[in-house]
């Protein structure tokens, strides 16, 4: 099967539910100084799983940020390489001595299952493993960082230095951010993230600016590259000789860009972003790190970052409730590294793709199944509030688990028995087999090897049955390519698919 690669999409780690927004509707939450509050504690936990010889230690470390929880698994073992929680994989944090993982999770309220992939057998070795939470330990509140200034004296500091306002960026799904140009200058205001100035090369910073406010000086062409789901962005508005160092490992790429430059040394790995190599940033000049919302949970680092002369900037990109919001977001970047006709013109040939099947409102009447078989038979779905299921539904289907995870966080992915799947999915008229996780499968046959209850699905029987591939959670900017092989699979228009595979 041809594949135009030219184009590629994401499917992000960490999604957020979809509600369409346009400029004109979005509200702007950049009033008030808030600040986002830190709360750790630890928790009692019993595991089960496994032969025993190895456990996930009692207490667990628990950092809320905002309402968003993660987790700090160690191990009694030195023997664990990944791990595998709601259907997103951890890598071990710590090589070399007992494995670490940190991982996000939806509640401390209900049992969480966990797989864990063991080196210590003549082979690697998934195992299932039960989490179930105990009492709380002593809650620690500590506020990260003011990250929302009022607008009105970021605007009077710099008119008082001459400055005037020139246009606001157009933004047409987009609800996360908002630029203002003042000729040469930019006023950047990002939500759950911060206020930011972007300054010309060689021009002076504005007085009185409030302090809360982070400058970036152009040209920022030393950029340390944490965020996975900006990488794409950045490479299709032809910016990606800006990003010198990588918080991901060339292996960890499925941008074909991005492990090309580290290929090549033009790229470097300087460590995760709780881990970063301080001493080669400084030592490659780095002059703009671009984190995500996790390094919230580090806020040292971010501290550290900072005193070293290095601005921090916190794209929030996966919080957009609109999956064209999120590829709005290159526009973002576009103006960062001063390829703003690069970013508008792709962010435009995407739209004219993406509209005329948005504007079509038809329900094909298809019912539609997203998931994937974990390790140990339980099947990972996207939430009812996923944005991939309002791509779904954009694309003129219906998801089939309606309600799945609603009153829990209704974002993201969650497990579930086969047996609760088959009774809202066995009737579904398309089932798409999501291979980011474990890997592509090849054939219907393959599938029923999973469970032999997938031969009873109608789905199956009329081989309406498709697998994306591995490549699609690091990238977003294929967006309209997808939704196009959505549409043309729920019209039954059978032809060679950008993203999908149709399994015999």
């Amino acid at each position: 099967m041809i594949k135009r690669l030219s184009i590629i999409f994401l499917f992000l780690l960490i999604s957020l539910g979809v509600t369409s927004c346009t400029s004109q509707g979005v509200t702007s939450s950049y009033q008030k100084n808030e600040e986002i509050k830190k709360k750790t504690y630890t928790i009692d936990i019993k595991f089960e799983g496994g032969s025993g010889k190895a456990y996930i230690k009692s207490p667990v470390e628990i950092t809320d940020v905002d309402g968003r929880l993660t987790a700090r698994f160690v191990w009694s073992s030195k023997n664990y390489d990944y791990m595998i929680v709601n259907g997103i994989r951890y890598e071990n944090e710590n090589n070399g001595g007992e494995s670490t993982f940190t991982v996000e999770i939806d509640n401390i309220s209900e049992p969480l299952k966990v797989i864990g992939d063991t080196v210590a057998m003549s082979t690697p070795h998934e195992i299932e493993y039960l989490i179930t939470w105990g009492e709380k330990g002593e809650v620690r509140t500590e506020s990260i960082e003011a990250i929302e200034t009022n607008r009105e004296e970021v605007r009077k500091a710099l008119s008082s230095s001459g400055l005037v306002k020139s246009e606001t960026e157009a933004l047409e799904y987009a609800a996360g951010f908002e630029i203002e140009k003042y000729g040469d200058y930019a006023y950047i205001s990002i939500e759950n993230s911060g206020d930011y100035l972007l300054v010309p090369k060689n021009k002076e910073v504005p007085d009185k600016l409030p302090k809360s406010v982070v400058i970036l000086q152009k040209p920022l062409d030393r950029t340390y590259l944490v965020s996975t789901s900006a990488m794409d962005l950045i490479n299709t508005c032809d910016a990606l000789p800006m990003v010198k160092l990588s918080g991901t490992k060339e292996s960890d790429w499925y941008i074909d860009a991005a492990k090309e430059s580290m290929e090549k040394g033009e790229l470097i790995y300087a460590g995760k972003y709780r881990a970063p190599d301080y001493e080669l940033i400084l030592q490659t000049g780095c002059n703009l790190a671009i984190e995500n919302t996790m390094i919230y949970h580090e806020p040292a680092v971010k501290e550290k970052l900072t005193e070293l002369g290095i601005p921090v900037l916190v794209e929030t990109s996966s919080y957009e409730r609109d999956p064209i919001g999120r590829l709005e977001w290159i526009k973002l970047y576009g103006v960062l590294f001063d390829r703003e006709k690069e970013a508008k013109e792709y962010f435009d040939e995407q739209l004219g793709i993406i509209k005329p099947i948005m504007e079509k409102k038809a329900d094909t009447g298809k019912t539609v199944a997203f998931f994937h078989v974990t390790a140990n038979g339980m099947i990972n779905v996207r939430k009812s509030g996923d944005y991939i299921t309002k791509m779904i539904e954009l694309a003129g289907g219906n998801y089939a688990l309606t309600g799945a995870g609603e009153g829990d966080n209704a974002l993201s992915s969650m497990n579930m028995q086969m047996e609760d799947f088959y009774a809202q999915a066995a009737d579904a008229d398309i089932i798409i087999y999501n291979s980011t996780i474990g890997g592509e499968i090849s054939s219907i046959e393959e599938l029923i090897g999973k469970n032999n209850l997938f031969k009873d699905f109608k789905a199956v029987k009329e081989k309406r049955v498709y697998c994306t591939e591995r490549n699609l959670f690091q990238q977003i900017t294929g967006m309209a390519e997808f939704m196009k092989d959505l549409n043309d699979v729920f019209m039954e228009k059978d032809r060679d698919y950008t993203y999908l595979n149709k399994l015999e």
